[in-house]
């Protein structure tokens, strides 16, 4: 029995160690390289990079933005602020916090059973083949819309540096007391360590190649400081500490690759009818003519089809070969009378759908004009005494 609980003991030790060995982030020789005020001289008084110097930063090390090549810290690389709905903090000063909103996955994780709809449980292609099927790559911040796919389009979160430090790890990531329950999902113990690691196996899908690491810059969706030889050590590293085949040691989301969003929109709007039915997983419109030329455009292919069948038969009604053809004239009735029903019906349709989505939209605006300012005053009053306390 005690050795039992002593390899229980030592199974979640492990569990809960950084899953790549210590490096300095940013590496030593960029971090000196950055105090260089040469980097400085290539941007003129306006702002703008020196177009004669251009290929100083053409030829060496990706940049984080066109003003300086500055790598940033662990620290340094959190949002200045976080939180969710109007409730907002400081990163730096709640880290673990700051976390528990980052690496949230559970809106993915309730309708896991149905998620073999929206894509197959295989990983995610390089970045070189996304962009080989016209894919455009665009960044988000937000957990749970990484690898989501629609259009021509895919939302990929990019990687920061606190998420390649192994004290940063250490600290904040593998320490316990992660367990608890959101959005009626609960979260067992160590489920920060399992989505973040999750998150890294995403990379070493995206990235295989160096065309993928430029692709990766380009896009800015890794720290400047990366170059190849160190994306290779790195791998090489990870996949000692996590198996990238099984999987069974990061977030159940990434048995699957990159995910398509409009059929988790249509799972969340049937699987949870009562509060997202108009909205879905991600409400993508902000106009109504937007919203209805995605879901309606089909509606104009049809009224197409229908008034090809009728030139067709009013053409065929005046041969004498069917003028008097009595199964061609009552088909020819039947379509007719169908075709103005549809038309009717499609409009009532579009009209009680735009009514509805209004009066939603409408509801919720005036609701929500109204509580924020009593949470707002609410919160006020709670500062005002807690400081009144001290």
């Amino acid at each position: 029995m005690c050795s039992m609980n002593e390899k229980t003991t030592e199974q979640t030790s492990s569990a809960l160690r950084p899953p790549f060995s210590s490096r300095p982030i940013p590496p030593p020789s960029t971090a000196a390289n950055s105090s260089n005020p040469t980097a400085r001289e290539l941007v003129h008084q306006n702002g703008h990079i020196d177009p004669n110097q251009g290929h100083a930063l053409a030829s060496g090390q990706p940049v984080l933005d066109s003003v300086t090549t500055i790598p940033l810290t662990p620290e340094d690389s959190l949002p200045t602020i976080s939180g969710r709905n109007n409730e907002a903090y400081l990163a730096n000063d709640d880290p673990r916090q700051f976390l528990k909103h980052d690496l949230d996955l559970s809106r993915l994780n309730r309708i896991h059973g149905h998620l073999w709809m929206a894509g197959r449980p295989m990983r995610a292609r390089p970045l070189h083949r996304y962009r080989m099927l016209g894919m455009e790559v665009l960044g988000t911040q937000q957990m749970d819309l990484h690898l989501l796919k629609y259009s021509n389009k895919l939302l990929v979160k990019p990687l920061p540096e606190w998420m390649l430090s192994y004290d940063f790890w250490r600290e904040h990531i593998c320490q316990p007391g992660d367990a608890d329950s959101n959005n009626n999902v609960k979260r067992e113990e160590g489920w920060l360590w399992k989505s973040a690691a999750g998150f890294l196996v995403s990379y070493v899908w995206l990235i295989t190649t160096p065309l993928d690491l430029k692709i990766a810059h380009e896009c800015t969706l890794l720290p400047s400081f990366i170059t190849w030889h160190w994306w290779k050590d790195f791998v090489r590293d990870f996949m000692h500490h996590v198996d990238i085949n099984t999987l069974h040691q990061v977030n159940k989301r990434y048995q699957f690759g990159d995910l398509r969003l409009g059929r988790i929109n249509s799972t969340y709007r049937i699987r949870y009818a009562h509060t997202h039915f108009v909205r879905g997983y991600l409400y993508g419109y902000n106009r109504y003519v937007i919203f209805f030329q995605r879901n309606f455009s089909w509606i104009l292919i049809v009224f197409v089809f229908f008034s090809l069948v009728l030139s067709a038969m009013q053409v065929g009604s005046g041969l004498k070969e069917l003028e008097d053809n009595y199964a061609f004239l009552r088909a020819s009735y039947v379509f007719v009378v169908f075709s103005m029903i549809s038309v009717v019906a499609v409009l009532a349709f579009v009209t009680i759908v735009f009514i509805g989505i209004f009066l939603f939209n409408m509801v919720k605006a005036i609701a929500h004009a109204a509580s924020e300012p009593k949470k707002r005053t609410k919160a006020a009053e709670q500062k005002q005494e807690a400081g009144k306390n001290v």
